[in-house]
């Protein structure tokens, strides 16, 4: 596992690198001192910044009224800057605020990845080019940063097909958003020459969706549809889609119900060991389509014919139905279109990386020169690093000061804080921590006082029952450091931030051929829009209610109550804009007066609505509203009459 692989070949550090350095230990890769080379005077100790969902960073501000440093050499440069064992680039460029200039330095490496441009793009698909996403993330940072900084993935070549119902759902929804291929409201379909019900019409489009994202050539996407038509009608003579036979659903562990896990049978075999249409068209790649649906389905009424007295007459129909759900090349041997991994001309490397593990929701983030890509899952199954219990914070040595979370007694704790001494905390961002003694922050399976089993040195399990009491053991994965580059090390604190493991989504389905961009596509957005999108998508899905003050004592998660400012001060902060929450009253004292370009918000003292627009122009409304669930966030309908007579303002930059 990652968290694992973090200490594999070398020994566990006693602290985490940088953390411990004092503003002095920061010099330019030629040993210069960076204070002394600029001759700079800090306005506040610079922050170091350690996360999993972005570039480790460092933010020093400048105090400059005679504009000495603006005029330096090196503001115009690029340059290294080492922080112990860290190294940081300044990329060339900084914000200016009055007297006060601030400059970022990030990770040299995503440096690096930022510094190299598009295009590039590949086809997830077969072919010479045939490529997962991890695979063409792996190239790009080969390609950028070159052998020295190591690629770690578990799942390198391991595409992500549809395999079940709730995959499919998602992946439908996603689709809708994004105005995918699939078939909507396509009409003179048939189904063994009737007109094909809603009900038909809506199994046909998962069912294709499912074999597309299994990259399933044109041909066996006719014979599936063929199979579906002969042993069930669509759904529309028995639920049993394939019509798999009791003993072969118990062996294989399908549920003949669910149509995506009986498409995927289909597609890669029933039963282990036996060849399913990808591997039999690989084999005969001549086949006809009923010939694929007979050596699959094995079916007795069409063993003399070898499929073409029963499904040979659904062949036709179903070419209809693959061409109208964009399927496919349109020839009789073509291979369904692929989704494409792009980093468009001019892109950096960085930012497409980005957008590639949004999609999926997985995390790409560097630890000691190792990069990482890898679905939090698979973090979270990773050695613990640090069990926070009573004992431990009751331990003066111990260095933890105080462990914060949030609980309203509705949801789960998802993120908890803790303040810690630098010189004793250990555990990297990525890594996993549990917590013991906490109520509702030690719900859930996690690992208890090691109970080892001298033979086969297992850790035992701890049960949750009595986790409302304090005596389970959650456990998390520590997303941020935060800790001041200044003062004494050894009473210096770090601000640690810790979360339970979110899901990753399914592979988007194929893109169509039609065409153009979409409003669910955020590529070519900025980095800050696509948070923000991206924030109100995981609110949406949560369909959490509405809360009156929610979200103020704290920047809510997506699974809290809020109410109006709540839901856009914590958006707004995700993409970095916000320090605190805000009233509906402040934002436009908060952000910069009138509309943006991007993102507008309209408030006034009773309520707050914002929109947002995307890479093709169309904009996107979001707020609490009545029309959602429980009166809770997310995307709305446009309504005049909510934003008239509001003032705008909009996040700087935006």
């Amino acid at each position: 596992m990652a968290a694992r692989a973090i200490s594999q070949g070398r020994p566990v550090s006693a602290r985490v690198q940088g953390v411990e350095s004092l503003v002095e230990d920061l010099t330019l890769h030629d040993g210069k001192s960076l204070e002394l080379e600029l001759g700079i005077a800090l306005t506040d100790n610079p922050t170091l910044k350690r996360t999993i969902f972005g570039a480790d960073s460092i933010d020093i501000e400048v105090f400059d009224p005679e504009r000495r440093l603006l005029r330096h050499s090196l503001v115009a440069e690029k340059w290294d800057v080492d922080l112990d064992g860290l190294r940081f680039r300044y990329p060339g460029g900084l914000t200016k605020s009055g007297d006060n200039l601030t400059l970022t330095l990030e990770n040299r490496w995503i440096a690096l990845l930022r510094e190299a441009k598009g295009p590039k793009r590949v086809d997830r698909g077969d072919g010479p080019q045939q490529m997962t996403r991890a695979e063409f993330i792996k190239m790009l940072v080969d390609d950028a940063c070159g052998k020295r900084l190591r690629f770690y993935c578990p799942q390198l070549h391991v595409k992500q097909p549809i395999k079940n119902a709730e995959q499919g759902k998602q992946a439908k929804s996603e689709a809708k958003e994004n105005r995918a291929q699939g078939l909507g409201d396509v009409g003179g379909l048939t189904v063994k020459g009737i007109k094909a019900t809603k009900a038909q019409i809506e199994a046909g489009d998962r069912a294709l969706r499912a074999a597309a994202s299994h990259n399933a050539p044109f041909r066996i996407m006719v014979a599936l549809m063929a199979a579906l038509m002969e042993e069930s009608v669509l759904g529309d003579a028995a639920s049993n889609w394939l019509q798999l036979i009791p003993s072969t659903a118990a062996e294989s562990g399908i549920n003949p119900s669910d149509l995506e896990a009986s498409v995927d049978g289909f597609l890669t075999g029933y039963l282990p060991g036996e060849q399913g249409a990808l591997s039999y068209y690989k084999e005969n790649p001549s086949a006809e389509a009923y010939e694929i649906a007979q050596a699959v389905q094995k079916s007795g009424a069409g063993a003399g014919s070898n499929g073409a007295g029963n499904y040979g007459p659904r062949v036709a129909e179903s070419r209809e139905w693959v061409e109208a759900f964009g399927g496919g090349g349109l020839g009789a041997g073509g291979g369904a279109r692929d989704y494409e991994f792009v980093v468009k001309k001019d892109q950096d490397y960085w930012s497409a990386i980005k957008e590639l593990a949004r999609e999926v929701n997985w995390r790409a983030f560097v630890v000691a020169n190792v990069f990482y890509y890898l679905p939090e899952p698979e973090l979270e199954q990773g050695m613990v690093r640090l069990a926070i219990d009573g004992d431990l914070l009751d331990n003066p040595e111990s260095g933890i000061e105080n462990v914060d979370f949030e609980y309203d007694g509705n949801d789960p704790v998802t993120e908890i804080e803790i303040q810690a001494l630098v010189r004793q905390w250990k555990p990297p961002p990525g890594s996993v921590v549990t917590l013991a003694d906490h109520g509702p922050a030690s719900l859930g399976f996690g690992d208890a006082p090691v109970k080892a089993d001298k033979k086969e040195q297992k850790v035992g399990i701890s049960s949750n029952r009595k986790a409302k009491t304090g005596e389970g053991r959650g456990r998390y994965v520590v997303s941020s450091i935060e800790v001041p580059v200044a003062d004494d090390p050894a009473q210096r604190m770090a601000t640690i931030k810790a979360h339970r493991a979110t899901l990753p989504l399914p592979e988007p389905a194929a893109a169509s051929r039609a065409g153009g961009s979409a409003a669910g596509d955020l590529r070519g957005a900025p980095e800050k829009v696509a948070t923000i999108i991206e924030t109100i998508d995981a609110f949406d899905r949560a369909g959490t209610d509405y809360l009156w003050g929610g979200g103020h004592s704290s920047f809510a998660a997506p699974t809290e109550r809020v109410d109006c400012s709540g839901f856009w001060s914590a958006v707004l902060h995700a993409a970095g804009y916000l320090t605190r929450p805000v009233t509906s009253g402040e934002f436009a004292n908060v952000l910069s007066r009138g509309e943006g370009e991007w993102v507008t918000i309209y408030g006034d003292a009773e309520h707050v609505l914002g929109k947002v627009k995307y890479p093709d122009g169309t904009w996107r409304w979001a707020e609490t509203d009545p029309g959602n669930p429980g009166s809770g966030p997310g995307w709305v309908p446009e309504s005049a009459a909510h934003w008239q007579g509001k003032t705008a303002s909009h996040p700087e930059g935006l």
